[in-house]
């Protein structure tokens, strides 16, 4: 017993030292950790205590303030912010969403994208659904990256060379069997030409870059603006807004006139960068989710919104800086030879009070102010059958802005638009619509369709249907279960999701289907057709309630 007692004693104090040893080593861990968090913190003084909270942690900071990584590339608010959710998902970055959006502020500032460089993917960052890309000017991009990503994924960002190569890494560690779905190329190869190809294309420091840091803009988007819009839901629309400062950001209140009715919106907005906007307005009926970016003057704002709900519904929209009088534009935006019409101006400032006389055009005769509410305008106006103009123009004497109108003799021919439709069934309330409108053309001098001198017309009232898409020669019904098209409106809204017990397999309401628009010119009786695929498919993302 006494021999036990010995090494029951002795093994105790192992036990001891053991743990002592390793409680020592962690303490010295912590401690070294510490250290390194007060040394990064000490070597980025310029980088707020929040950013710093939470990013250098992990992200050594160099004696000059450049973080690893992060300092090395540009992205747009959206790329920042899905880095930070990837912080989080992946290793476990502990932030509220108060510090994650004050930390994309402060990187779109720092490490943003100059307005040249969003420009060329603002239909991206606006993107309704339904839109074809046009391929890579690289081949190798077009085989290895778009298979997965959107073409303007990479070109909205900007990298060193050294960053751009990492790329290829982190799609390995991340999703390992990559190299194994890809076999069918050498995507590992791929890889890295790609990288040494966007580190030329899309490098850390770029002209525009430059210029915009230096010019160290930051516009003032406070004040009364005049809207003017287009919805392919409900055509030409204005409205007006004002935008005042709020804590860090700013605060929007709108009213929108459309089809006859007011619509009150109001939100928040933010600015990144000193000129692009991001809002979030909406009302007790819906929500809207804006992409704007200021133009140069600083006088007008350009962008597109999109229904948080059903971003298939959308309107493209200018905010223009109430204080000047101006014309800004007109509907319809097309008028027939020999014909008379009453058009809607839209403008901003107009004096009361306006004659027809106060107004100049080329080739197009103003015989009355029919109506003048505010900054609108009716104006009926004459243009002769011989006239030789293909475009018109009204202008408000001595005044800006100058609007325009095609000037056609018959509808030749339609198209449907968008060009390829893409819905996304409904869940939990979230789907993905598809607004069509069928926009007619008319013929130009050389008498063929489809060819550069044609004359847009614009949008026409057409009857609406769906048709059976073939696929190899298969009738799969399709029609009656991907959702409906008002035969009026042009608007399809797809079904809710599925399993679907009427259909064979049980499948879920995804299917293939052809959209048919047929007008008749009321001036020729003759009938135009034009028609689209639409293709109905599930949701790019899982909604959690």
């Amino acid at each position: 017993m006494g021999g036990k007692k010995i090494w029951i004693i002795f093994l105790l104090a192992v036990v001891v030292l053991i743990s002592a040893a390793c409680t020592n080593k962690s303490t010295e861990k912590t401690v070294t950790e510490e250290k390194q968090t007060q040394k990064n913190v000490a070597s980025a003084g310029e980088w707020s205590d929040t950013f710093q909270k939470s990013c250098l942690t992990c992200h050594a900071v160099d004696e000059n303030g450049k973080v690893a990584r992060i300092s090395d590339m540009r992205k747009t608010p959206e790329g920042w912010e899905q880095t930070i959710l990837r912080m989080k998902s992946t290793w476990g970055l502990d932030i509220t969403n108060e510090d994650a959006a004050a930390i994309v502020a402060e990187l779109s500032t720092k490490n943003g994208l100059a307005p040249e460089e969003t420009d060329k993917i603002m239909y991206w960052l606006t993107d309704t659904g339904s839109i074809i890309e046009n391929p890579p000017e690289n081949e190798l991009m077009a085989e290895s990256c778009i298979q997965c990503h959107a073409g303007a994924r990479p070109l909205a960002q900007y990298r060193t060379e050294d960053e751009w190569k990492k790329i290829k890494d982190f799609h390995i560690g991340m999703n390992p069997s990559i190299v194994y779905i890809m076999r069918s190329m050498d995507w590992v190869d791929n890889a890295e030409k790609i990288a040494e190809y966007l580190a030329k294309t899309n490098p850390m420091e770029t002209e525009a870059w430059k210029k915009w840091k230096e010019s160290g803009k930051k516009y003032d988007i406070t004040g009364e603006w005049k809207i003017i819009g287009y919805s392919p839901s409900t055509g030409l629309y204005s409205g007006d807004a004002t935008v005042a400062a709020k804590d860090n950001h700013f605060y929007e209140k709108r009213s929108l006139m459309r089809e006859g009715k007011i619509t009150n919106y109001e939100g928040n907005v933010n600015l990144y960068t000193g000129y692009s906007l991001r809002s979030s307005l909406g009302n007790e009926n819906e929500k809207l989710r804006g992409v704007f970016n200021v133009n140069e003057d600083g006088k007008s704002i350009a962008g597109q919104w999109s229904q948080v709900n059903d971003m298939g519904i959308y309107g493209k929209e200018t905010y223009y800086k109430k204080g000047e009088t101006q014309l800004l534009a007109v509907w319809p935006k097309s008028i027939s030879k020999g014909s008379e019409q009453t058009l809607t101006v839209f403008g901003t400032d107009l004096p009361p009070g306006l004659k027809k006389d106060n107004f100049t055009t080329n080739g197009l005769q103003i015989t009355e102010v029919v109506k003048q509410e505010n900054d609108e305008l009716q104006l009926k106006v004459k243009v002769s059958d011989n006239i030789e103009n293909n475009v018109v123009e009204i202008s408000l004497a001595g005044q800006q802005g100058t609007v325009s109108l095609n000037v056609f003799e018959k509808v030749d021919y339609i198209k449907v638009t968008p060009e390829y439709g893409l819905a996304r069934l409904n869940y939990d309330g979230r789907k993905q619509s598809v607004q069509f409108e069928a926009i007619a053309y008319a013929n130009g001098k050389d008498g063929k369709a489809n060819t550069d001198d044609d004359v847009e017309i614009g949008p026409v009232n057409a009857k609406w249907n769906l048709q059976e898409y073939k696929l190899m020669g298969i009738e799969d019904e399709d029609v009656k279960y991907v959702g409906s098209l008002n035969e009026t409106t042009g608007l399809f809204i797809p079904s809710d999701g599925g399993p679907n017990m009427k259909r064979e397999w049980n499948t879920n309401n995804t299917g293939n289907v052809t959209v048919v628009a047929t007008y008749i010119d009321p001036k020729t009786s003759k009938k135009a057709v034009g028609e689209t695929f639409l293709f109905v498919t599930a949701p790019d993302f899982v909604y959690v309630k």
